[in-house]
């Protein structure tokens, strides 16, 4: 029983130095955050970070992981309550789901995208990590032009990330959602060829 509670309370500690982490970093970088940022915040010992994690780069990872698997799900959800016959435009409600965001002030773009450009070249794991969400992403795009009966949808999804990127990218630089309401436009022309 007191090692199921050790255990337990590790997984808590572990967790809260995540989820401030990757608060700290979405708001401020990664370079730019230092790991006593993240000890001052969460009043854990540096000792105990560097048991949970071999690294900043660790906690790094971590952070995209949560990142990942966090707003995967949302995205998701928020799909999936589309009761839409027409399945393409259910993947292109993506495009609805950053507008929603960006118009709410959430403006420090995407977490993966951020890591992945703060990291380009230099760290291999963390590149691979961001890589993964936004494969991820192009997965549940395709599988619904799939459903939708397009032709070439793995093509498709593909160029449907890419507008969403780059929507993401210049929504952040602008403070709108004005780019990604053009960049949906965009892929519903793709779509509709």
């Amino acid at each position: 029983m007191t090692k199921e509670v050790n255990l337990s309370s590790r997984s808590l500690k572990r967790d809260e130095m995540i989820k401030y982490a990757y608060e700290l970093f979405y708001k401020n970088g990664f370079h730019a955050t230092g790991v006593d940022a993240i000890i001052q915040g969460t009043g854990i010992s540096k000792r105990t970070l560097y048991k949970h994690f071999a690294s900043k780069e660790g906690l790094i990872l971590a952070s995209i992981d949560y990142y990942h698997q966090t707003m995967y799900t949302v995205i998701f959800n928020y799909l999936q309550k589309y009761d839409s016959k027409k399945p393409v435009e259910k993947a292109l409600k993506i495009f609805d789901f950053l507008s929603m965001h960006v118009d709410a002030g959430k403006q420090y773009g995407c977490f993966a995208m951020n890591a992945k450009n703060e990291y380009a070249n230099k760290a291999t794991e963390i590149e691979t990590a961001c890589d993964a969400y936004v494969q991820a992403l192009q997965e549940l795009i395709e599988r619904y032009l799939k459903e939708g009966n397009l032709e070439d949808s793995k093509s498709l999804s593909m160029q449907v990330m890419m507008l969403f990127e780059g929507a993401i990218i210049r929504s952040k630089g602008l403070g709108n959602s004005h780019p990604i309401k053009l960049a949906k436009a965009a892929a519903e022309l793709i779509c509709n060829q």
